[in-house]
């Protein structure tokens, strides 16, 4: 019996943020911002729910995302490592 292909697709709050953080224990309950590319033109692509606190969203470009979150830790995404945790 064919069953037909079924994909699910989950979007997990702050996965790729809580994943660096899971990765680094210095980041841990600070807020982290997740760029594609390091570069202050570049916007975060996850925030941590401590980053989230100060108004830091998908979306929010790296250089306002310093300004709302003195001490943000902005990190270069890591895809491979977000595949083996997923």
């Amino acid at each position: 019996m064919d069953l037909p292909l079924t994909a699910l697709f989950i979007d997990c709050d702050s996965f790729f943020a809580s994943v660096e953080q899971h990765l680094n224990p210095a980041l841990r309950g600070r807020p982290v911002g997740v760029a594609p590319v390091m570069a202050e033109s570049s916007c975060c692509i996850a925030a941590s729910y401590e980053a989230k606190a100060f108004g830091v969203k998908t979306g929010t470009r790296i250089s306002d995302a310093r300004i709302m979150c003195p001490g943000i830790a902005i990190v270069e995404a890591q895809p491979p490592e977000y595949i083996k945790i997923h």
